[in-house]
């Protein structure tokens, strides 16, 4: 699970919310479905059901009741100001859930304002968050050798955690032009910049600056879209890692940095993602693996969760720069994103910016905050604006 937010400069009306998602699902036939269980497989069948909104009332990223959302593998909350969109990631990633969202609080917008001319509401903001239900992995899948992450152990952050069912989270707002302007200095993009912040803050927080045995790695989510040139509101992303093994007591922040900006740019290439979606493509076209029984397959993916949780530190998902048609962007402060997190990946770490705000959010089931400190810390050392706003589940004077 995961949520996109649209937090707004007017208090939310449900009955407006409510009446912009009805709007809204005829364009987004890919979130019109319920899963259901097969022999073989998961499934995904059309749900006639009518989704319905609801106040935020729960832990952010929790467990959808499927009785409550009428079986749709998403939610629509609102909590004064703020537009929450959760969504199961077997529906779609991060992309295509910030495209729901916008034309979802777009069309609020236009009907929550009587001077808009589009009052009805009934228009699409703009064309890119046009519905688009193509299986991007298979339309771009070449056969041949799969190229995978590896099982290489990572560093893994451990320590006491919040009481059960609760989550800390920390927003840090910092200024988008002066974000850019620091990583333009140093040679970098801004999810470059800020994984290397975060190798450095674990490095010193966590390790105390010494060696260990272990290395730092941080798992980036990657787009797949630009580089296929899909507009598919389905899943299409893959993932890197980059980081460092850490061998002496004194690294530097440069040298992480330049670790982190090399294996970015020899990864994030066309011909590399296309080889590392291709193995899990060619598994699933696989007949004996598509003929073994669900039970078995369920153990399988449960196996590859767990190696794949251990072979990187922390998550860090950029949705980059969200931008919405002119006559909604005045009414709209931010967009945010969490992250769910478990036992195993206990942190992670969303951004997304709007406008000249970005918005870096930790989630996290640990209740000391002391990556979240070293990282803003650091990004307040480099010369950056910071504001911090947390949901209470912290004491810790940031």
């Amino acid at each position: 699970m995961y949520r996109v937010s649209a937090r707004l400069k007017r208090d939310v009306v449900p009955e407006l919310l409510q009446e912009a998602l009805d709007r809204t699902m005829p364009w987004f036939e890919s979130f019109r479905v319920r899963l259901r269980r097969g022999f073989f497989w998961y499934y995904f069948e059309t749900n006639g059901k009518r989704p319905t909104i609801g106040e935020e009332a729960k832990t952010p990223c929790g467990t959808i009741d499927q009785a409550g959302s009428n079986q749709f593998l998403f939610t629509v909350s609102y909590f004064r100001k703020r537009i929450s969109l959760e969504v199961f990631h077997a529906l779609s990633d991060g992309a295509g859930a910030v495209n729901f969202l916008k034309d979802l609080t777009c069309r609020y917008v236009r009907l929550a304002d009587p001077k808009d001319p589009a009052a009805d509401g009934r228009e699409l903001p703009s064309v890119e968050v046009t519905s688009d239900p193509e299986d991007s992995y298979e339309k771009n899948y070449r056969k041949g050798d799969g190229y995978g992450l590896g099982t290489t152990r990572a560093f893994r952050l451990k320590g006491g955690k919040l009481p059960l069912y609760a989550m800390g989270v920390i927003h840090g707002y910092l200024d988008t032009e002066g974000l850019l302007s620091l990583c333009r200095r140093n040679d970098a993009t801004v999810t470059q910049y800020l994984s290397a912040v975060l190798v450095w803050s674990l490095y010193r927080e966590y390790m105390k600056g010494r060696p260990h045995g272990e290395p730092i790695l941080i798992h980036l989510p990657v787009n797949l879209r630009p580089y296929f040139d899909s507009t598919t509101t389905m899943n299409f992303f893959s993932s890197i890692q980059v980081g460092m093994k850490i061998e002496r007591d004194d690294h530097t922040f440069d040298e992480m940095l330049e670790a982190v900006v090399g294996q970015c740019r020899r990864q994030l290439s066309k011909d590399l993602l296309s080889r590392r979606f291709a193995g899990n493509v060619a598994v699933s076209r696989n007949l004996f693996v598509r003929f073994l029984p669900l039970f078995a397959k369920d153990l399988g993916l449960k196996i590859a969760y767990l190696r794949s949780c251990r072979s990187h530190s922390l998550t860090l998902s950029n949705l980059g720069r969200i931008e919405v048609p002119g006559e909604c962007r005045e009414h709209i402060e931010q967009f945010e994103v969490l992250l769910y997190v478990t036992d195993r990946e206990p942190s992670k770490c969303g951004v997304c910016s709007f406008g000249n705000r970005t918005v870096v959010t930790f989630t996290s089931r640990l209740k000391d905050a002391f990556l979240q400190r070293a990282f803003f810390r650091k990004l307040a050392a480099d010369g950056l604006e910071v504001a911090i706003e947390t949901n209470g589940a912290y004491n810790e004077n940031l």
